[in-house]
């Protein structure tokens, strides 16, 4: 072996930007050569990869520490041998993607012969990958590739190799980064006590960021910008949108990459006859030479694409629709400012922009995805990001995987809109084809004729993909970390899910069993109402049949099965993702052992077994039994909201008001959207603080003793920081964030009243604020009867009570000063309430104390006058049969006649007085109740009331 220090200055990671550096070795130029232009089977077939493979089929069996402790010694001698065990990896990754995920067809015959039987291999390959007891997809074609390249990234490095220490950090990301995507239903929590694999990853992120953005760093501007891409894509598919936002903006300083969001002037259906505002993604890359924010200077080192290249590119179908136009026809602006776009792109137009690099497309596409992945699926939102996928699309192509996943983004989007449904679903089809069928396995290509391997046979009623619409395997790879493309699978899901979508279930029946993915068959089955027929498929992966094994031979419709339900024996081992299946069979049966066995089977890790039991116990009634499931789930999986969220329910029904709060505080930490969540939490704090009043009022009681036991024998401490007030004031804050996410809900806003009006003192700003939006909610159906008069009386008794200055004189109306308690009250009476006032005489009563509190004598007499009427027309005069009625009458008089002998005689502005005849008046309203009331409470001591009043006025 060449002992040349071929790696002297240079890292592992570097060396995968740089191969060409290393095609002067004569020992490596031919493998490299062989590398850069794609031709992976002549790699795999050197003795380095085989030695590799032959290490790989003697301990894929072993445990990781095993395998760890196996590869202390061999393997690597040299630098030489660690540049060919490189470039091994890299050739059985990339192969791996071209056979799953890009295409084109991989052959690569009988290149790996494991010494044991290679189904058996196979088997071991899977069993290998399995996290947490839940399996990957079991008919992934070449698995023995990915698992190749994982030992050698993540067992070969890093490693000590004659006093110098090599790492591949970037590779072993990119290898556990796939390996998390492959398993399907892991939880990508940051908290996994079972595995290594997201430290791991958190770990080398960390780690690659510090070196690549180092001061003396050596990768280059590229580089930079494919790991922040990478990055928010591996936080895209850990949920972690907040992230993948900061990934995104640091990927567009360094590569100086502007772009903004903004509209423009144009028609988008054939007949509009006005220009309205369209989204349009303005967008412009960094031109050659110029410097980025960060100061890096230059182009990126192969994005550009000169005007003459033509690039392969998948075919982009036509809408062909009666209404809309293909295009978005933009009008010719009249001025070259555009609102909200930075000096750079001003003056662009939108549909005259410059060509975009291939960094920067992803870049946009990675945008795109962010926002269709986290916000919430809506018109609005589906708008804004349908124009980031356009304006990859209307460039010329520069990479054929871009511009392949800028039509499937633009498909995702157009799935949601009856007019562009057709061409989501015939685009996908289109990449389906395209990309699929190129992938698809023969028999004749399977180096021992394994049949476990499904056969993909895509019906295309679309033509066949054109040669222009191909490409090499080394353009399809290249940028393929950073725009994460679904595997083949992945993707003919998705189609399936699209034909499901626009009704054609058979399609998708089809697709699913042909993926055998069994679970998505049962639950197709379950959508149509066929439900013997979903338990017959997830019964067949559980249990073998009654009459024998002969029964397994025969395909899932053939006739001869059509009424076998598979009451045999359960099959051990368990089939892979067997927990999942144990669980649709309980959803199924309603059967709790059928989730328990999923939970068993697991390990105790498949955290949805635990919920579904939770649901269970809690619809039975057993809450001690669904709190027990509900805490089994959040240990096992402590990122999933709604998880801790029904915890919180559970320990509020049966009084555990500690455990209720730090459920619901938990599921806010993780998603701070959810109105529901904040209201419950609310209703635990206040829950919280009756106890805690309780408590406090026991303890005084029994002198200075601090501990308590309570009912049920435990002690409880009373501690001085705990304060009701404090706790009160926090359910408060809950419920105003639970109110401002559901703004409609109008039982919300009035726990919001109901609490600000309990805090000491009472919040009254908070009050009138969550009056007026009851108010809003409800008085469109209900009119006056959305008030709470007694809400509203302590409103008005507290602003009464303030003093208010006595610095004008009496004849001057009372402005209130701005941002007091006083104007916001009288500003929200005259506005909200007194138009809703149709036969509740107390709030004109209320209107007459602003009055009288304001100096506005005539308006408190006349809100005295309508209060009167009010009361005496109220119900037909219902007061003339009801003692009550009639009581509430002679007091309403008895005020009416006050508010003429107190206001009467006041002065107005104007120098005259409000109501100079105010004697008559008052004698006129109280005669005109006598006389209707003669003939009913004659007699009466509220007679007798009246009468003196009558008296007093002679």
């Amino acid at each position: 072996m060449a002992t040349t220090p071929i790696l002297k200055g240079k890292s592992l990671d570097s060396l995968i930007f740089d191969f060409a550096s290393l095609k002067a070795v004569p020992e490596l130029s031919a493998l490299i050569t062989a590398f850069l232009d794609g031709k992976y089977k002549s790699i795999l077939e050197d003795t380095t990869s085989q030695a590799l493979f032959e290490k790989l089929s003697e301990t894929v069996a072993l445990s990781r520490e095993e395998q760890d402790i196996g590869f202390q010694h061999g393997v690597l001698e040299s630098e030489h041998d660690a540049v060919l065990v490189l470039i091994s990896g890299l050739a059985a990754f990339n192969a791996f993607l071209q056979a799953n995920v890009t295409g084109p067809p991989l052959n690569l015959g009988n290149v790996f012969t494991p010494k044991a039987d290679l189904t058996i291999f196979r088997d071991q390959c899977l069993k290998s990958l399995e996290v947490d007891g839940v399996s990957i997809y079991q008919h992934i074609p070449h698995i023995e590739l990915f698992a190749l390249a994982r030992m050698i990234f993540t067992l070969c490095f890093p490693r000590i190799i004659q006093g110098n220490f090599f790492d591949s950090k970037w590779m072993r990301l990119r290898v556990n980064a796939y390996h998390q995507r492959l398993l399907s239903g892991v939880s990508f929590s940051r908290i996994m006590d079972t595995t290594a694999l997201q430290n791991v990853i958190d770990k080398d992120l960390n780690a690659l960021k510090e070196e690549l953005f180092a001061p003396d760093s050596a990768f280059s501007t590229e580089a930079k910008v494919q790991f922040m891409l990478e990055k928010a894509q591996i936080h895209i598919m850990q949920g972690l949108d907040i992230n993948a936002k900061g990934d995104i903006k640091v990927a567009k300083d360094v590569s100086g990459f502007e772009y903004a969001l903004s509209g423009a002037l144009g028609k988008r259906t054939k007949f509009q006859q006005t220009d309205i505002s369209q989204l349009v993604v303005f967008a412009k890359s960094k031109p050659p030479g110029g410097a980025s924010k960060n100061g890096l200077s230059g182009p990126l080192k192969d994005s550009s694409l000169s005007n003459e290249e033509d690039r392969n590119a998948p075919k982009a179908l036509d809408l062909n629709d009666d209404t809309l136009l293909e295009a978005i026809d933009f009008a010719k602006p009249t001025s070259d400012k555009v609102d909200n776009l930075p000096p750079s792109l001003l003056g662009m137009l939108p549909d005259q922009q410059p060509q975009l690099d291939p960094l920067d497309q992803i870049t946009l596409l990675t945008e795109a995805t962010i926002k269709d992945t986290f916000l919430p699926l809506d018109k609005l939102n589906s708008e804004e990001v349908l124009p980031y996928a356009v304006r990859v699309l209307s460039d010329k192509p520069t990479n054929w995987q871009i511009f392949t996943q800028a039509l499937l983004v633009r498909s995702r989007i157009e799935s949601h809109r009856s007019r562009t449904q057709e061409r989501s679903v015939l685009q996908l089809q289109v990449i389906v084809d395209q990309i699929i069928a190129d992938t698809s396995e023969d028999a004749s290509l399977s180096p021992q004729g394994d049949d476990s391997l499904p056969e993909i046979r895509v019906a295309q009623f679309l033509p066949r993909a054109k040669a222009s619409e191909a490409a090499p395997i080394t353009e399809r790879v290249q940028y393929i970390f950073q725009l994460n493309s679904p595997t083949r699978w992945e993707i003919e899901t998705e189609l399936a899910f699209a034909w499901s979508n626009a009704g054609s279930l058979v399609s998708a029946l089809e697709i699913f069993k042909r993926l055998k993915l069994w679970a998505e068959v049962a639950l197709c089955y379950h959508s149509v109402g066929q439900e013997d027929r979903a338990r017959q498929v997830i019964r067949r992966q559980l249990y073998h049949s009654s009459k024998g094994i002969e029964m397994d031979v025969y395909d899932i419709d053939a006739e001869a099965v059509a009424t076998e339900i598979w009451s045999g024996e359960i099959r051990c081992p368990s089939p892979p993702h067997s927990p999942r299946l144990w669980c649709i069979l309980g959803d199924l049966d309603n059967d709790p052992s059928c989730w328990e066995r999923a939970w068993e089977i697991s390990k105790h890790r498949f955290a949805r077994a635990q919920r579904t039991l939770g649901e269970y116990w809690a619809k039975q009634g057993d809450l001690e039994k669904a709190r027990g499931a509900y805490l089994q789930a959040t240990v096992v999986n402590r990122q999933n909201n709604d998880t801790w969220s029904r915890l919180g329910d559970i320990d509020l029904r049966v009084g555990n008001w500690d455990g209720a709060i730090i459920a619901f505080q938990q599921s806010i930490m993780i998603d701070d959207t959810d109105a529901k969540t904040y209201s419950n939490l609310g209703s635990a704090l206040l829950s919280k603080h009756s106890e805690l009043v309780s408590l406090s009022k026991l303890s005084a009681s029994v002198g200075e003793a601090t501990a308590l036991t309570t009912d049920d024998g435990t002690s409880q401490t009373i501690s001085k920081s705990t304060s009701p007030k404090d706790t009160l004031r926090q359910s408060l804050s809950a419920y105003k964030r639970a109110a401002s996410l559901a703004h409609s809900n109008w039982q919300i806003w009035d726990n919001v009243l109901t609490i600000a009006t309990r805090t000491s003192p009472p919040s009254y700003p908070d009050i009138l604020l969550a009056l007026r939006n009851v108010i809003r909610i409800r008085s469109p159906s209900i009119g006056e009867e959305a008030i709470d008069i007694d809400v509203l009386r302590a409103s008005v008794g507290e602003v009464i009570s303030r003093d208010k200055g006595e610095g004008a004189a009496n004849t001057v109306i009372y402005e209130a000063p701005r941002g007091s308690l006083a104007r916001a009250v009288l500003q929200f009476y005259k506005d909200e309430i007194e138009p809703l006032i149709t036969t509740r005489s107390t709030l004109w009563t209320l209107a007459e104390k602003l009055a009288l509190y304001t100096r506005d004598y005539a308006r408190a007499l006349a809100c005295a006058e309508k209060a009167w009427r009010m009361s005496t027309q109220a119900a037909g005069e219902r007061w003339l049969n009801e003692k009550e009625a009639w009581k509430e009458v002679v007091e309403v008089t008895d005020g009416l006649v006050s508010a003429y002998e107190n206001y009467g005689t006041m002065a107005k502005e104007d120098g005259g007085l409000v109501e100079k005849g105010w004697k008559m008046k008052a004698r006129s309203a109280v005669r005109g109740v006598m006389g209707k009331a003669r003939d009913s409470w004659e007699g009466t001591a509220e007679w007798e009331e009246l009468q003196m009043l009558l008296d007093g006025l002679k």
